[in-house]
C-alpha cells in the first residue's frame, strides 16, 4: 500500500513550522493557529492510502499542473511529497458551472468554475485517509483567475507551492502577496479573496473545525449593494449553490468599521 496522503500531512506540518504568513493582519494568532493545524496534519501518522476514487483533470487543467509542477522550488522531500500528492488522480472541479441564473443576470461559474479544481488527500468521502476531523488536499487555480469574497465556518490554511496569489482578508482588506513557501490563514467564518497572477497556482488548503454547512460568497452589485450567495458541499465533494439573499447594510457598516467580528 502506499502512503501519498500521509506523507504529504507529514510534510506540510514541517513546511508550516517556518512558514511566514504575509497576507494575515497583525492581530491574527497565526502561531498558534498554525499549531493546531501542524497537530491534525501530525495525528495522520503513517496510515495507508485508500484510493475508491479516480479522477483526471481535463486537458487544459493538465496543463496548468504541469507547468506548476515545473516550478517547484527545490527537489526535497517536500517537492516530492506534493507531485505524488498531485498525481493521485483524485482531481475534481470545485463548482458546478451550469448553476442557473435569474432573470437577465450573468453566471459567474461559467467562467470561474472551470478554473478551479480540487484533490482531497484527507477528509470524509473523497480522502485517500478518511478522516472527519481534517480536510486537506491541493487546489488547483488558473492564471489570472478571481474567487471572489466568501466565508465558511472552518478555518482554512493555503500554502502556496507554486504560482502567485494575492488574497484580500475582510471586505475592504488590501489584497497581499502570497509566494512559495507561505501561508495564510484565514480564521472561521472572516471573508477572504483570491486573485491569481499570471501563472498557474498550486495551494496546498487545510480545513479544521466545521466541514459541512455554508460557503457564503458576496458580490457588490453595480448600487454599491451587496448580495451573499450560500454553497453547500454535496456527496462527492464538489459544491452546489442553494440560497442567495441581500447582505443588511447594517452589517456591510459593522464590517467596515471593525466594530465586531464576522
Amino acid at each position: 500500500m502506499t502512503k501519498i496522503a500521509a506523507t504529504f500531512a507529514r510534510e506540510l506540518a514541517t513546511a508550516l513550522a517556518s512558514a511566514d504568513a504575509p497576507t494575515n493582519k497583525a492581530g491574527d494568532d497565526v502561531t498558534g493557529s498554525l499549531g493546531h493545524f501542524r497537530q491534525a496534519l501530525e495525528s495522520v501518522n503513517n496510515q495507508d492510502d485508500h484510493q475508491s476514487h479516480r479522477s483526471k483533470l481535463p486537458a487544459e487543467a493538465s496543463d496548468w499542473l504541469r507547468d506548476a509542477l515545473s516550478r517547484l522550488t527545490g527537489k526535497g522531500t517536500f517537492s516530492k511529497a506534493v507531485v505524488a500528492a498531485a498525481e493521485t488522480e483524485n482531481w475534481y472541479q470545485i463548482y458546478n458551472e451550469d448553476t442557473p441564473s435569474k432573470g437577465e443576470e450573468s453566471n459567474p461559474m461559467e467562467d470561474l468554475a472551470p478554473g478551479m479544481f480540487a484533490a482531497r488527500l484527507i477528509g470524509p468521502s473523497r480522502g485517500l485517509i478518511q478522516s472527519n476531523q481534517l480536510l486537506a488536499g491541493l487546489f488547483l487555480l488558473r492564471p489570472g483567475l478571481h474567487y471572489p469574497l466568501h466565508q465558511h465556518e472552518a478555518a482554512e490554511i493555503y500554502f502556496c507551492a507554486s504560482g502567485t496569489a494575492y488574497i484580500q482578508h475582510d471586505i475592504d482588506g488590501e489584497a497581499k502577496r502570497l509566494s512559495p513557501g507561505q501561508v495564510s490563514l484565514t480564521p472561521s467564518n472572516r471573508l477572504h479573496a483570491l486573485t491569481m497572477g499570471e501563472e498557474p497556482v498550486l495551494l496546498l488548503w487545510t480545513w479544521l473545525g466545521e466541514f459541512g454547512g455554508r460557503n457564503w460568497w458576496w458580490h457588490q452589485q453595480n448600487d454599491g449593494s451587496w448580495r451573499r450567495d450560500a454553497w453547500e458541499r454535496s456527496e462527492d465533494a464538489s459544491w452546489i449553490k442553494t440560497a442567495s439573499e441581500p447582505v443588511p447594510r447594517a452589517e456591510i457598516t459593522a464590517l467596515q468599521s471593525n466594530d465586531k467580528p464576522l
